[in-house]
């Protein structure tokens, strides 16, 4: 069994655990299309299945899919025999149904009893698949497969994340309760106070630069330096 698989596997299983109270010990409702398929590519499910989910597993089928396979004879007699090992569901149907509708009828709206269902009938997975909290098992590459999520379960798992992220009335009051004993009771705050009247940007009332004129120094008149003149002494008249 590949590392890859079971990996998968604990990932799916994981989701369906956190998000919809899947635990063990799993039951896993089986019908004639799955055991024929076992049985082609010769996988024991009674001996498969615990190893792949890694896990106790109870594996069940419907008194209504044991009479569709005994009614199609040796088309489905193997897979007939298969499933007789198998522990039998009460399905509440007094007259058989379709194995398809009665697997449905077991599922509901919301598969409250937390069934895995093994099936290779496409319709009915299909099926399965538009409603939220159904994980499928299925039969690829001569071994058991557990389907991802589907997009249903996978937006209503989100939902639930959303939810729980918001915070009840019960933990509002414990927020608040703390809030004042660490920063004491809130003080009332008029909203309706006037706005102050806020002077003028001093940025903007800064003085404007004198501009240095053309062909002068560019020094400022007032930093210039004036240099004292040296007075000439009177030349006396010679004698």
């Amino acid at each position: 069994m590949k590392l890859k698989r079971l990996k998968h596997a604990r990932k799916v299983m994981g989701f369906y655990k956190n998000n919809f109270d899947f635990a063990p010990p799993i039951r896993v409702l089986i019908d004639g299309t799955f055991c024929k398929a076992a049985l082609k590519f010769k996988i024991n499910i009674s001996e498969q299945l615990p190893k792949y989910l890694d896990c106790e597993v109870k594996q069940c089928t419907t008194q209504c899919v044991l009479a569709e396979c005994e009614a199609l004879g040796p088309l489905l007699y193997g897979p007939f025999k298969v499933l007789q090992q198998f522990h039998i569901q009460s399905c509440s149907h007094d007259t058989p149904i379709p194995a398809s509708k009665c697997l449905l009828s077991m599922i509901k709206q919301q598969n409250k009893a937390k069934f895995y269902i093994a099936t290779q009938d496409q319709e009915l997975a299909e099926r399965l698949r538009s409603r939220p909290g159904n994980p499928l098992l299925f039969i690829a590459y001569n071994a058991i497969n557990l389907e991802a999520p589907a997009e249903t379960s996978r937006k209503r798992a989100h939902k639930k994340v959303q939810s729980n992220m918001v915070p009840t009335d019960f933990h509002k009051e414990i927020l608040d309760k703390m809030k004042t004993d660490v920063l004491g009771p809130a003080t009332h705050v008029n909203k309706h106070r006037h706005k102050k009247v806020k002077g003028p940007n001093p940025l903007s009332c800064k003085k404007k630069k004198s501009k240095t004129g053309t062909g002068k120094s560019s020094i400022p008149t007032e930093t210039k330096k004036v240099g004292r003149r040296k007075k000439k002494k009177p030349v006396q008249d010679k004698l």
